[in-house]
């Protein structure tokens, strides 16, 4: 524990001494904001001000500052590992701006490590427009910010204490790093890929953030269309949209094998989407392929068996396309959502195609055949008796 302190500590001066002088301003006269976590402002009557029941509160921000004294081992005003405040306004830009005058320090915005938007929030589309535009227009926002939804309240996440990292924020940085192309339970986002997408598409997938009694997790997704929440994709559902979308990845994936799991790790895979236009009917067919070892079978079984590593690997093709389809499935049917980018594949790869749809995809994707095929390929079985 004490060389974690330590370690976040050379962090967090790290990012001071980093921050240089352009402005003349000395390091102890900065109050290094690491974390927000913004929601839709929602009157509490057993906690707010009765001032703020008004229809010009629309904000609710929690700022997450690095309680350093606490990690340098000195006496401070607080044994908290961080300091909290929340702020409440009209605008965003009006609420993170008036924080100034809470402060003795001023505020610095500019090694923000994450960001966390809160569920009601994302299902207001003008407020949630709102918050990109300022964030976009901004300077002072990093484009490689991380960012993280959750279907609760995000300033009151932001203030847990996760067990081997006490500043959230930091921790979800962390997670997103370490679990960088080795998971597909959630999709990397940063700020700068929200915006794009956002610009490109009107839609987005934005990596799901979960509470629990002493940790924190991300799986699953926010489906966000027209700058508005229109649902939640499961750990399961998400990683079958992954299959479509990521290149490389390496991932332990299980799956039924007659009364027993195999475990497989996946070294290599990659997708491929063709389109066919057969009696005006527009079709997809999606190739997954990868390659990997197995790294958990049954003890008294011989898997050195040929027929045996073939009936091994349809088992793992099956419950890919399983997948992928109940993933299809639900952002076809329930959110008209391309997030997987089929769209723009087919942009790609057939134009006239595209300029007969692109005005009515949303429709199109809706109805649009799809089918799966998965080639698994076993190269390593491990060690054998």
């Amino acid at each position: 524990m004490k060389k974690n302190k330590i370690l976040l500590l050379c962090m967090i001066l790290n990012l001071a001494l980093l921050t240089g002088c352009w402005d003349n301003m000395s390091i102890d006269r900065r109050a290094f904001v690491l974390g927000l976590g913004i929601d839709k402002f929602i009157f509490d009557e057993a906690k707010d001000d009765p001032s703020l029941n008004n229809d010009k509160t629309k904000y609710r921000v929690a700022f997450s500052f690095p309680n350093i004294a606490k990690f340098a081992g000195e006496q401070g005003l607080s044994d908290e590992p961080k300091f909290v405040m929340i702020s409440s306004g009209p605008t965003f830009s009006n609420t993170y701006k008036g924080l100034g005058g809470r402060l003795n320090k001023s505020p610095y915005f500019g090694h923000i490590k994450s960001i966390i938007f809160g569920k009601e929030l994302l299902k207001d589309k003008v407020l949630f427009k709102e918050v990109l535009d300022t964030l976009q227009r901004n300077s002072d926002f990093s484009r490689s910010i991380p960012i993280v939804a959750i279907d609760g309240l995000a300033t009151e996440a932001i203030q847990i204490i996760p067990e081997g990292n006490p500043l959230v924020s930091i921790y979800i940085n962390q997670l997103f790093k370490s679990n960088k192309n080795e998971t597909m339970r959630f999709q990397e986002k940063d700020l700068g890929e929200l915006l794009q997408n956002f610009q490109e598409d009107k839609m987005a997938m934005i990596p799901k953030l979960s509470i629990g009694e002493k940790d924190i997790k991300i799986a699953g997704a926010a489906i966000i269309k027209d700058y508005e929440l229109k649902g939640w994709l499961d750990e399961q559902q998400t990683r079958g949209a992954l299959w479509l979308r990521k290149k490389n990845q390496r991932l332990e994936i299980s799956a039924p094998y007659e009364d027993f799991h195999v475990a497989y790790h996946v070294s290599n895979a990659k997708s491929e989407m063709k389109f066919m236009n057969k009696d005006n009917e527009l079709s997809c067919h999606i190739t997954i392929q990868a390659e990997g070892n197995l790294d958990e079978f049954i003890l008294d079984r011989n898997i050195l068996n040929v027929e045996e590593i073939k009936k091994v690997e349809e088992a793992i093709e099956k419950s890919i396309k399983e997948e992928v389809e109940n993933s299809l499935k639900t952002l076809q049917e329930k959110y008209q959502a391309d997030v997987v980018g089929i769209g723009k594949e087919l942009e790609r790869q057939k134009p006239k195609e595209w300029e007969k749809v692109k005005d009515h995809w949303e429709e199109v994707f809706e109805t649009l055949p799809i089918s799966i095929d998965v080639q698994i390929n076993i190269r390593r079985i491990g060690q054998s008796k």
